[in-house]
């Protein structure tokens, strides 16, 4: 059979490059190594597989366009946010160090090679950038300590644009001085007004688009994608070697203006970028001449020994002036600045653009940048978690938690999990719900957890263990079976009800089953109210352990229904099921304390409080009726308790509220005090039910012990689990 060179090339090439990204994802290491010696292996100087000769004059225009798209991706998925929330170390590095590293690198270059200062500031523009893909595998797999995980992080995030502009800024300029010497700067200004303006106008261009819905929404994705691809094209056609800057562009525009398909938008290309650096690295790793890395010999060597030994430390220390971090952690951070792949992407494409240009030079800028990559990549990457242990700033397996849910239940859950110093982070789609977990002081996140990326995502430093808690249950499962890979910990728990199974659902079983025995469903709704929850210390009078949803135990905070109760120090965290077991018609919510004066105005502010249950009755003529019952028959039992109770046909089962005033009240009609107040309300045609629950209250409060423990309540939650535990 005869086979096509140019097919085989390219098919291959696709093909490694999604399996290779695809194995560095389940392996959790950078790609970036598996796909420069998988290119290599294949290509002309291995098995002769892939032959990116084959694409001929085709392959500057692949990766032109490759690269592109990446740049572009990389400009919707900034977080301009992330700028405002960093540290000033962070922005230090982000400035000064940038600049440290870009001139310290030029300089290097300067000495050992004797470039031009123009072709030193942008081979050393190249090496800037430390990109997350690289440094978030290190992270994932060593845990460093809080504050430099935070450092790397943004530092990774932040850095690529910044990098980005610079070194296009210094192709743009390099490019131009073929020109006549005084046109240089006319030239360089012209391409970079060209490419900014260009790109502006298409960022804005696109968002209007898609903000009149002019798109039909199943093809939003590749509209985007073509729009992109002829900016490119036409910044380029306008003037040459501009068109990178002008996508860039485009894509910071776009990715800053938050229209409403954006996430979407990202979802695609994050994907299609996957694709394009897998077929891309193998392509420009088989295109690679090994020989023009040993032509450069030791001083190519001594460059990237120089880059990781002198200008990354100097670099750390003038950011760093100043800082808290200790002189381990600053060692740290000064050992830690591996270059990934947008690094390798920009010089790959520069130097077919400078060997196109007739620069003699171009090959050095690819050899320069990959030896840079592959030096730091293995000595930091593979270096990371035995300089971290040595240095003492390596962390334990972290012990956080992810709850699934911000609703009134998960936020419960969280503070009481938040109040025992346990990290929490909550990930919801209701930006609603995620606004009000954060006025109450709790970190959240408003995204899909089925799909965010927690590399991405600083917040997700310290979760270790996964608490799944929306009321769909087969969702529960898909949660913790995607983040059994994600996380590190030893717990994953759902929330489904008892005796719940499916066919379809049995593969996702992933996670243990908490609390299924309690019809938590009803508090996950948006703005259901809060849930009956309490904390109870260990008073010896333990609660049922089916109602209890975390217990603290000797400092450990344990999930799900213990099954005994230890005979210790314990802080329970207690669900107040109902019906009760005393059989009185309670919520934890109809239980308060009231600063009221008057016996009335205390009736008075309890059916008021009742109306926002029971909207059909009428507080203000359900008090002349009560109050004239007690002129005619008192409701005061004596010790201090007094029962007002009526029949009414607006509710529609009897329902009972408790107030205790903080100073005791003065019953005008017979001039005994009231220290607790026990209304009922009940339906009229339910006499017999009326009569059970006035006689349930009168077994609860006619022993001494019993009573008084009862008047001695420190707050409505004591008070309601002192009633209802009788």
């Amino acid at each position: 059979m005869h086979s096509d060179p140019l097919m085989t090339t390219f098919v291959v090439a696709a093909a490694l490059g999604v399996l290779l990204f695809s194995l560095a994802a389940s392996l959790r290491t950078s790609a970036i190594t598996l796909l420069l010696v998988g290119g290599i292996a294949a290509g002309p100087q291995g098995f002769a597989i892939v032959d990116p000769a084959a694409l001929g004059k085709g392959l500057p225009t692949l990766v032109s366009l490759a690269v592109a798209i990446i740049l572009f991706e990389g400009g919707l998925t900034l977080d301009l946010g992330g700028y405002r929330r960093v540290s000033k170390e962070i922005i230090r590095i982000l400035t000064i160090g940038v600049i440290v590293t870009w001139v310290g690198t030029a300089s290097f270059l300067r000495l050992l090679f004797g470039f031009d200062w123009s072709f030193c500031l942008l081979s050393a523009s190249l090496v800037i950038v430390t990109g997350p893909t690289v440094i978030g595998p290190i992270l994932h797999r060593i845990r460093v300590k809080e504050r430099l995980h935070h450092i790397l992080h943004w530092e990774g995030v932040l850095i690529d644009p910044i990098g980005v502009f610079i070194a296009l800024l210094c192709f743009e300029f390099y490019i131009s001085t073929d020109s006549d010497r005084q046109l240089v700067l006319q030239v360089f200004l012209l391409r970079f007004l060209v490419g900014a303006a260009l790109g502006i106008s298409f960022g804005f261009m696109l968002d209007q688009v898609l903000r009149r819905d002019w798109i039909n929404k199943g093809h939003v994705n590749i509209f985007v994608l073509a729009m992109a691809m002829l900016n490119f094209w036409l910044a380029d056609l306008i003037i040459s070697e501009s068109g990178l800057l002008s996508v860039t562009i485009a894509g910071l525009v776009l990715g800053s203006r938050s229209t409403p398909q954006l996430r979407e938008i990202v979802s695609y290309k994050v994907e299609l970028k996957d694709f394009l650096i897998g077929l891309l690295f193998v392509l420009l790793a088989a295109n690679l001449e090994l020989r023009s890395f040993w032509e450069y010999g030791w001083r190519l060597c001594a460059v990237v020994a120089a880059i990781m030994l002198i200008v990354r430390p100097v670099n750390v220390l003038v950011s760093m002036s100043g800082s808290t971090l200790t002189g381990k952690e600053k060692l740290f951070l000064c050992w830690i600045a591996p270059r990934g792949i947008v690094a390798a992407s920009m010089a790959s494409v520069f130097a077919l653009q400078l060997e196109n240009a007739g620069v003699q030079q171009s090959v050095f800028v690819e050899a320069f940048t990959y030896s840079v990559i592959v030096g730091t990549v293995i000595v930091q990457g593979f270096s990371a978690g035995l300089v971290g242990r040595c240095l003492g700033v390596v962390r334990a397996i972290p012990n956080g938690w992810l709850i699934v849910g911000a609703h009134s239940l998960a936020r419960s859950v969280a503070e009481f999990m938040r109040n025992q110093g346990v990290p929490v982070l909550m990930v919801d789609t209701n930006a609603r719900e995620v606004r009000e977990a954060k006025r109450i002081g709790l970190n959240a996140i408003s995204d899909d957890a089925m799909q965010i990326e927690p590399d991405k995502h600083s917040e997700f430093y310290g979760c270790g263990n996964l608490l799944a808690l929306t009321p769909n249950p087969d969702l529960n499962r898909m949660l913790c079976h995607r983040w059994s890979e994600l996380l590190e910990g030893d717990q994953l728990l759902r929330w489904e009800r008892s005796g719940y199974e499916t066919n379809e659902n049995k593969h996702l079983l992933s996670g243990k089953t908490v609390w299924s025995d309690l019809p938590l469903n009803q508090w996950m709704n948006p703005a259901c109210g809060s849930p009956p929850l309490r904390v109870q210390k260990n008073d010896g009078l333990p609660p049922a352990c089916e109602n209890v949803l975390l217990t603290v135990r000797n400092g450990n905070l344990i999930t799900g229904t213990p099954t005994t109760i230890a005979d210790q120090d314990e802080l329970w965290f207690v669900y107040d099921s109902l019906p009760l077991q005393n059989g009185l018609p309670l919520k934890a919510n109809n239980v308060v304390f009231s600063d009221a004066r008057e016996l009335k105005e205390l009736y008075r502010a309890m059916l008021y409080h009742l109306q926002g249950q029971l909207p059909r009755i009428a507080p203000e003529e359900m008090l002349i009726e009560i109050w004239k019952r007690e002129e005619d028959y008192t409701s005061l039992l004596g010790h201090g308790i007094a029962l007002p109770h009526t029949w009414t046909d607006a509710v529609d089962q009897s329902t009972l509220m408790v107030a205790r005033p903080n100073q005791p009240l003065c019953c005008t009609l017979t001039g005994r005090q009231v220290e607790i107040i026990f209304m009922l309300l009940s339906p009229i045609d339910s006499p017999k039910d009326h009569l059970e629950i006035l006689s349930q209250i009168a077994k609860l409060i006619g022993p001494k012990n019993q009573r008084s423990r009862i008047l001695k309540a420190s707050d409505p939650m004591e008070l309601f689990r002192l009633i209802v535990s009788h």
